[in-house]
């Protein structure tokens, strides 16, 4: 290995981020936060965001978005946000893991940067109240925005309930986004939380990309960090990682970007299968072979070690592959299919 090599497994070690020039990068292409300047259109999230902007323009009251993690919920929310009018005032409490309606009080009073400690529920109440009252002098509304809702308790919903109850003259003072697990809907329907699930207006679930629309993403990804995909990329690498995600967003660019690190250490110009198959093991995840697939479904999965079962990485069972070259060389070509499970016996 030259040192050229090793300095650059060094400085990734050492945090200090790779060389994204070297594929012609302009920036990290799959970054690991919400990242509403790479929003990908998914049909998925553009009916959402369609959605809540319909039930905004009408003022319904709650609005509740779910799906499965990793689908991009707080992408779509923060992207709707974006296109709001500035006069519109917003709130965003992020993670309440809220049980009591104080806690949730004080989360609001703590992002509209107004004193939230010391203060008895009904001082809290009031504060809040006056808060939303003034802020309803702009004409609009105050968007409230609650990430990880199904972490709230039920008589927070019930506050929630009665916050939602404030009007003004314009009509309602408070409009309520939830973003939540898909759990939630079956917990606002018990008894103790019915009253403020008829409030629920609108709800909209963010499901999975297809593997076309998975293949997509990741190009879209790379274009927009100012690269060429088709080169980045080797196209049954692209196939692969498409197929082998669960059509998740966040699975896709860890995925992704763990291929591109692996790919770098080995000072290589794209992402090979090789490179693929190694990080989605090292991320716990099965290949599927989506070669003869072509629908949009995932294919039969092709089981693969956890690293934790194989002390050797997929990388090093390449290599051992390649001491056979007679055999190899005797056998006739083979399809994605057939090689990755002759990853899995080697």
């Amino acid at each position: 290995m030259s040192l050229q090599v090793n300095s650059t497994a060094i400085r990734m070690r050492k945090g200090y981020g790779m060389d994204w020039s070297h594929f012609g990068l302009e920036r990290q292409p799959f970054r690991p936060f919400v990242d509403t300047d790479s929003y990908f259109p998914a049909p998925t999230h553009e009916a959402a965001i369609v959605a809540i902007a319909a039930s905004f323009a009408r003022r319904d009251p709650v609005f509740l978005l779910d799906g499965s993690s990793g689908t991009g919920k707080t992408l779509v929310a923060r992207r709707w946000l974006e296109h709001l009018v500035p006069d519109v005032p917003r709130i965003v409490v992020p993670n309440p893991c809220a049980q009591r309606p104080e806690e949730l009080l004080q989360a609001i009073l703590f992002d509209l940067q107004q004193p939230y400690q010391g203060l008895t529920p009904q001082e809290l109440r009031l504060a809040v109240t006056e808060q939303l009252f003034d802020q309803a002098a702009s004409g609009y509304p105050t968007v409230l925005v609650i990430d990880e809702a199904q972490n709230l308790g039920p008589l927070v919903f019930e506050e929630l309930r009665l916050l939602g109850n404030l009007e003004t003259r314009e009509g309602l003072a408070l409009y309520t986004l939830l973003i939540a697990q898909p759990s939630l809907r079956d917990e606002l329907q018990l008894l103790e939380s019915n009253l403020f699930w008829q409030r629920v207006a609108t709800r909209a679930r963010l499901e999975p990309l297809d593997e076309v629309e998975a293949a997509d993403y990741i190009r879209h990804q790379v274009n927009v960090a100012g690269g060429f995909p088709d080169q980045l990329f080797a196209e049954e690498a692209l196939l692969l990682l498409a197929a082998s995600c669960s059509g998740l967003p966040r699975l896709l660019s860890r995925a992704a970007a763990r291929a591109l690190e692996l790919a770098a250490s080995e000072r290589a110009d794209q992402v090979d299968m090789e490179a693929t198959l190694e990080a989605l093991v090292q991320l716990g995840l099965e290949p599927v072979d989506a070669s003869d697939d072509q629908s949009g479904h995932l294919a039969n999965p092709v089981l693969l070690p956890h690293p934790a079962q194989s002390a050797e990485p997929a990388r090093s069972l390449r290599r051992k592959e390649g001491q056979q070259t007679s055999r190899d060389e005797a056998d006739p070509p083979r399809g994605p299919k057939e090689r990755i499970a002759r990853k899995r016996t080697a």
